[in-house]
């Protein structure tokens, strides 16, 4: 099987899946842009497993569409429905190829979402035959665009289970660690200016504040000029952040918005407490309330410092609790199952497309 992947941007859960799938004996094309802003991804070799067209900027007219017709995909997987290049790629594919659109958008009742879903029937469900989605919060976005119930194809994302996973971990251990960690874009969707007031908050409230480790770059990073507590250690590998939730007592995450947030995941696998906004796609997911940690609402830096306290009181016993809870919701998805299951799905659904075209 031959399968082109659209895709905006690149991560290391995205490599480590792919390799699975190749691995597999599908023969992959990554088309993509070369760099995702605010991250600094080492290489990922896509080379050892994939053919690799990339771009810096934009792409030149036509340039895609020639990528993907030369490769003759039996499947194309599409992020972003919306990018002209794409777009373009998959309207001139031949019949008998299966056009699936990979979104992790969450319906959040604006007007934006309103207008695609207008146009949808012409946009977005007469260009694909089906739906890749992370999560309900997705697929339910995806059924307003008019995918049917058979059209969708979950579990569309799962976390580098090569390098993030941990055994069970004493609860003295995490309490004496004191460390927050948060591993973020430093953007306004993502909450820096939200986690770096409520971490100001929190310290006013607790007698021995917990450090806050902050992994990540961006335009917001001055938002954390002058905070006590806080370490600033830039873009961290995937290798680098596995090592730093081993060294770590919680997970914060305080995206306004988040389409999905592997990170949630990457921090149930390692064992991690985890306190998340509720507006983050994956939290239903991997937080469980009370049992391994809490959601609050986006955009209330006071609600994260609440909660933040919570776990600096929680204890040992506690805290080991919500570790072993954390690691077993972690434990619903990985590299391999997610190759696994899109290779079927991929297989079963190309058959029952040109089963139809003859």
């Amino acid at each position: 099987m031959r399968v082109a992947i659209l895709a905006t941007g690149w991560a290391g859960f995205n490599d480590a899946a792919c390799r699975e799938l190749a691995a597999r004996g599908v023969e992959l094309l990554i088309a993509t842009e070369d760099q995702t802003a605010n991250t600094e991804y080492a290489s990922h070799r896509h080379d050892e497993y994939a053919t690799l067209h990339t771009w810096r900027d934009d792409p030149a007219p036509g340039e895609v569409r020639d990528a993907v017709r030369a490769f003759a995909p039996d499947a194309v997987l599409m992020h972003s429905w919306h990018y002209a290049p794409f777009r373009e790629a998959v309207k001139a594919l031949p019949p008998g190829t299966l056009r699936v659109l990979w979104m992790d958008n969450i319906w959040r009742n604006v007007p934006k979402q309103w207008l695609g879903r207008a146009v949808a029937p012409w946009w977005v469900r007469s260009l694909f035959d089906a739906v890749m989605v992370p999560s309900d919060r997705t697929e339910h976005f995806a059924r307003r665009l008019g995918f049917g119930e058979a059209d969708v194809i979950r579990g569309s994302l799962s976390a580098d289970t090569t390098v993030f996973g941990s055994g069970p971990r004493d609860g003295a251990e995490i309490a004496d660690r004191r460390r927050f960690l948060a591993a973020l874009r430093l953007v306004h969707h993502k909450g820096a200016d939200v986690l770096a007031e409520a971490y100001r908050a929190y310290r006013s409230r607790v007698d021995e504040p917990w450090a806050l480790d902050v992994a990540g770059i961006g335009p917001m990073a001055d938002c954390f000029d002058a905070i006590p507590g806080v370490g600033m250690l830039g873009f961290q590998q995937p290798t680098d952040v596995a090592r730093l939730m081993q060294e770590s007592s919680c997970l914060v995450v305080p995206s306004r918005v988040e389409p999905y947030g592997v990170t949630l995941h990457e921090g149930a696998l390692s064992g991690l407490p985890i306190v998340s906004t509720y507006f983050v796609g994956a939290a239903p997911f991997f937080v469980q309330d009370g049992l391994n940690g809490w959601t609050v609402p986006g955009d209330d830096a006071d609600a994260l410092a609440e909660a933040m306290a919570r776990i600096t009181a929680a204890g040992p016993d506690r805290l080991a609790g919500m570790s072993d809870v954390s690691r077993a919701l972690g434990a619903r998805t990985s590299s391999a199952g997610w190759a696994q299951h899109l290779h079927e799905q991929l297989s079963w659904r190309t058959a029952a497309l040109r089963s139809t075209d003859r």
